[in-house]
């Protein structure tokens, strides 16, 4: 299932976007263009404006009530009836939504400080913005961040 989050729910899209969901999100992104790359991409859109909800087909609109992303998070995965798959976590740049790719420290050793360089050896790069990804301290702060909102259905 695809997704489109509305410019007011970035961090949602970036909790989906962690689990592996293809989920579109620009900020300041207009009604207009919003609806063209909803109907594009067959994207389900996810949106706290209510204006909004008048335009769009009851079945591809999910409005969200909470400003809190950690409660929007568990009520987009409940009511699309989203499945977690424990391979697709941490697969999808969380800037621009591409899947990443594994590179090799070769690959990445001028763009990463060298303690990274010892410290990790398994390294992820988004083949779009470039980013790269490893799985350092934040990684289990993460994890357990998102263990504490989907309970034991994540890991």
């Amino acid at each position: 299932m695809k997704l489109l989050c509305d410019d007011n729910l970035g961090k949602l899209a970036k909790y989906l976007r962690l689990l592996g969901f293809d989920t579109f999100f620009k900020i300041d992104l207009d009604d207009a263009k919003l609806l063209a790359a909803m109907l594009k991409e067959n994207r389900i859109v996810l949106t706290r404006d209510h204006h909004l909800l008048k335009r769009i087909e009851p079945d591809r609109v999910l409005l969200i009530e909470s400003d809190i992303p950690e409660q929007q998070l568990k009520y987009v995965i409940d009511n699309l009836h989203l499945s977690l798959d424990r391979a697709k976590l941490f697969s999808r740049c969380l800037e621009c939504n591409e899947i990443c790719e594994d590179v090799s420290t070769e690959q990445i050793k001028e763009q990463v400080f060298p303690y990274i360089l010892k410290t990790q050896d398994t390294f992820k790069q988004c083949p779009s913005c470039k980013k790269i990804y490893w799985r350092g301290s934040h990684y289990k702060d993460m994890i357990e961040k998102l263990r504490n909102i989907m309970g034991d259905d994540l890991v």
